[in-house]
């Protein structure tokens, strides 16, 4: 019986009963920006494929181009009219059951203000949050997205 019970409490502690993610928006010296995504693989890994979430340690890390076909959809920088902005993936890498996921997006006309939304893996999850911190322009703020609010566009 005793033993039952240790499994049980491995596996909760395994898994992550907070669906979250974390990305934080900097500029980058020649006025672009850049965003790091930071995901739990076997959520991230599943959203890219459209399959269910297996075990961080049996997921691969997603190939840049499924990556990159998954967030234009859910990930959305528009400037001051509207119109998206180009988000390049520059890099996804894993660490241990963390997926982070770093794209580029061109610098903005000056005085132009740019809107982010983050809808990462909203289709997964009715309690999704993600947390996005931004050092733009000399301007610090931290900005939450959930299902609730749709995930609504915020300027950055």
């Amino acid at each position: 019986m005793a033993a039952s019970g240790v499994a049980l409490v491995a596996r909760r502690a395994d898994s992550h009963p907070l669906h979250t993610t974390l990305t934080q928006v900097t500029a980058n010296p020649d006025g672009g920006l850049e965003i790091e995504l930071r995901a739990f693989v076997d959520d991230f890994a599943a959203a890219v494929s459209g399959r269910p979430a297996v075990a961080a340690s049996a997921t691969t890390t997603p190939a840049d181009s499924a990556t990159a076909r998954y967030l234009a959809g859910v990930l959305v920088l528009t400037d001051d009219a509207g119109r998206r902005v180009l988000l390049r993936v520059a890099g996804v890498r894993r660490a241990g059951d963390l997926v982070w996921v770093t794209l580029r997006a061109p610098a903005a006309p000056a005085g132009a203000r740019q809107r982010l939304t983050n809808r990462v893996l909203f289709e997964r999850y009715d309690d999704q949050v993600n947390i996005v911190q931004s050092n733009v322009r000399g301007r610090r703020q931290t900005l939450l997205f959930t299902k609730r609010d749709g995930g609504v566009a915020k300027p950055i």
